[in-house]
């Protein structure tokens, strides 16, 4: 599995984005795998 990235329904649709974005920027590659993780951190 890639890993997962859950977010929540409460969470304005721009800083999920923002926030996902800077989790790409930011992590090495493979770094999330098998992972279930939810926004905001």
């Amino acid at each position: 599995m890639p890993g997962l990235f859950a977010v929540s329904q409460d969470l304005p649709i721009g800083r999920a984005i923002e926030d996902l974005l800077l989790l790409a920027e930011c992590s090495y590659e493979g770094e999330w795998e098998g992972q279930v993780r939810y926004l905001p951190l």
